[in-house]
């Protein structure tokens, strides 16, 4: 390709590095500053990344879980800065996007809920225990979601471990005491599969060992699926974060915030122009 060809390409593109678009970016980035102030220090040594570039980084470091010895080579940085980088950069992210989520949240509590879990693949680890899912045949911890009917993620619990059947796991996540009006009857229902039988007020009837289900309860379980099925929609757009898909090589502890962060950046995704209103 000829130094002319080069010359005239376009700008690059970051929609699909980082998830986000140009647009997105400048905004999350005037919003970060505005939080951190001078992202170079006043004096001594100046930092390798302007914001901006930090940024991406950390972003493509959620969005592809890049091995950040690769992601450092890529950026002419070493493995150690982009640590720096993701450690320094993602909670506060997370608390710009604080207040659209809490927004989106209370407009989502005034319907129907869909509830799910799905594992997020870890090493093969024995600290802490009971990481292996029986169900899934492999470790990992069990992050629970919960949708609007429209599909769209609007809260993540606590994560647990990987073994913790999905009803368990729904109320060690926080998610049960903070969705109380959802169980109560008094209010919208939450809807979810056989999994949350007992503990969520909208499941399928599970079949008896003694019969068949009758046209009546037939006709109810699809009902409830065809509206229960987004959520499943809505976990495949949160695992197109591939920190949350392929493999969570960070130290356990942080899965909790990255679940936190990665939904987050998700409804900013669809809903940028109403973040920083």
């Amino acid at each position: 390709m000829t130094t002319q060809g080069i010359k005239g390409r376009p700008l690059p593109r970051f929609e699909h590095r980082t998830g986000l678009d140009t647009e997105q970016l400048l905004l999350l980035e005037r919003e970060v500053r505005a939080r951190i102030g001078s992202w170079q220090p006043d004096t001594g040594r100046r930092k390798a990344l302007e914001l901006f570039d930090a940024l991406v980084v950390c972003l493509i470091y959620l969005r592809h879980n890049t091995i950040q010895a690769a992601l450092g080579e890529q950026s002419r940085i070493s493995q150690a800065t982009v640590s720096r980088y993701v450690e320094a950069l993602e909670p506060v992210v997370a608390t710009c996007l604080d207040q659209l989520a809490l927004e989106l949240r209370e407009q989502a509590v005034r319907s129907d809920l869909v509830v799910d879990g799905f594992l997020i693949p870890t090493r093969d680890l024995t600290d802490p225990p009971g990481l292996f899912s029986g169900k899934r045949h492999r470790p990992g911890l069990n992050a629970q979601v919960i949708t609007d009917l429209h599909g769209r993620v609007v809260d993540g619990g606590r994560i647990v471990v990987g073994s913790v059947h999905d009803a368990k796991a729904f109320k060690e996540s926080g998610l049960a005491k903070a969705y109380e009006i959802h169980l109560s009857g008094e209010g919208p229902s939450l809807i979810g599969d056989l999994g949350y039988l007992g503990v969520v007020p909208l499941t399928p009837y599970r079949k008896p060992e003694y019969r068949e289900l009758t046209a009546a309860e037939g006709l109810f379980n699809r009902q409830v699926n065809q509206r229960r099925w987004v959520v499943e929609q809505g976990i495949a757009h949160l695992r197109s974060w591939k920190v949350l898909a392929t493999g969570f090589r960070r130290p356990l502890p942080k899965a909790d915030r990255t679940l936190q962060t990665v939904i987050k950046l998700q409804m900013y995704r669809h809903h940028s122009k109403e973040a920083f209103a």
